[in-house]
């Protein structure tokens, strides 16, 4: 199958970016959001307008980037969703980049391939700037040909792509880099908190880290740890807002894992972390986003 056009359903942070990219490669463009103001700078830029997820089922290819999985079963499976446009011999595939547990994807795949429809999981990691720049990472899962279809639009999207498996198995492994993720964000917060503590350059803690056994994300960066946390807490609704993405990716990974045998201590002893954080931490990270900075 050959992907001419593209539909986008949700335009928020990292929609927006993604669909921005889409366009830019040379798809026909088709974007679908709640928000109006958000829809504009599309509609300005020549892409189709739809008024419901259901107006995106004629296209090639169908990405789902709404915040929750009650949002995605809505706009996929709802009055107005996606298969409530399914007509005429439509079949798109569908590729789910939310990040979602995997039963709603097994959801999906039930209530839509007998119409002819082909559903993938592809979320998506490595935030807003990343988007932007399309230097993302996605994990795909389901079938091959599918995910190779996708590719081509997958392409301008990500420098790091993964097909992890069979239908889910790109969600399955993004919550379980959420989960790694989230702990290194809260842990590294505490441990950035207590170099300054001692009197100790960001800089180089972060410079020794990077060689060492504590190497981390914030220590990768060549910005160092005050650019992540300063993008973490530019203001407090934006950190209110990540936390709560925080405290959801958490409690996919925790349902998860309520699946299996065996316990997971240390994984709710994160969620019970994370469920505290407020007002202190904000404080606390804003000191560090704000400690003195120099080139590396």
């Amino acid at each position: 199958m050959t992907i001419r056009s593209v539909a986008v359903i949700g335009l928020g942070a990292m929609g927006a970016p993604m669909a921005r990219r889409v366009q830019e490669a040379g798809f026909d463009l088709t974007v679908c959001d709640r928000t109006e103001a958000r829809l504009a700078p599309f509609a300005h830029a020549g892409a189709r307008i739809a008024s419901a997820p259901a107006e995106c089922a004629a296209a090639d290819l169908v990405i789902v980037l709404v915040a929750t999985p009650g949002q995605v079963r809505e706009a996929v499976l709802g009055e107005r969703g996606v298969r409530a446009g399914l007509a005429g011999g439509l079949t798109p595939i569908l590729a789910v980049m939310s990040t979602v547990p995997v039963a709603v994807i097994e959801q999906l795949e039930q209530a839509l391939t007998p119409l002819g429809v082909r559903v993938i999981d592809a979320p998506v990691s490595g935030g807003v700037s990343r988007a932007e720049q399309g230097t993302l990472t996605i994990m795909t899962g389901g079938d091959s040909e599918d995910v190779e279809a996708a590719g081509v639009v997958f392409a301008c999207l990500a420098n790091h792509r993964f097909h992890c498996g069979g239908l889910g198995a790109g969600e399955a492994l993004k919550i379980i880099n959420n989960m790694l993720g989230l702990a290194n964000v809260v842990l590294a917060a505490e441990a950035y908190k207590l170099a300054l503590d001692q009197g100790l350059d960001l800089t180089d803690v972060a410079r020794v880290l990077d060689v060492s056994s504590g190497r981390n994300a914030f220590s990768a960066d060549p910005a160092g740890p005050q650019s992540k946390y300063a993008s973490m807490t530019r203001d407090g609704e934006a950190f209110a807002s990540l936390v709560a993405i925080m405290r959801k990716d958490l409690a996919l990974a925790v349902d998860m894992a309520s699946r299996t045998a065996g316990q997971y201590p240390a994984l709710h002893a994160i969620e019970a972390v994370v469920a505290s954080l407020g007002n202190e931490t904000f404080t606390d990270w804003r000191r560090i986003a704000d400690a003195p900075s120099r080139p590396r």
